[in-house]
């Protein structure tokens, strides 16, 4: 019985994690932040990279400044993914957070340790008049 209640609290813990805005989703860095969060570490640090993963269109219309665009809905979306450096820092982000909450879950199982994501989207960014680019 012990055991069992154990289990059953670390799965709470883990779900709580991953809910929680702003909280680690995995050790090592992989995390949810807002906008503004997410605006002042690239503005403190060049050396992040930003990772837009929309379609096309949606990046067309506007994208943060220097944003790496990888398509989610393209055929080779995940050999993209893989073939970047996995040592390096991202801002990731799609237009309103289900796609890149679903390669946030993907992250947790990959070398991928420095990903802070925009659960907002680019949608949240825009709604807080941060700047973009088209």
């Amino acid at each position: 019985m012990q055991g069992h209640i154990t289990r059953r609290g670390l799965l709470a813990a883990a779900a709580l994690m991953v809910l929680a805005p702003g909280q680690s989703l995995a050790a090592g860095g992989l995390r949810d932040v807002t906008p503004q969060d997410a605006f002042g570490a690239l503005q403190t640090d060049p050396s992040i990279l930003v990772l837009d993963i929309r379609t096309l269109r949606e990046f067309a219309a506007g994208h943060l400044e220097g944003a790496i665009h990888i398509n989610y809905y393209d055929r080779d979306f995940a050999h993209r993914i893989r073939a970047l450096d996995s040592t390096r820092t991202y801002v990731m982000y799609c237009q309103a957070g289900g796609r890149s909450h679903a390669l946030m879950r993907a992250f947790s199982q990959s070398p991928f340790r420095n990903v802070m994501h925009i659960p907002a989207g680019f949608s949240g960014w825009r709604r807080q008049g941060l700047p973009f680019v088209k």
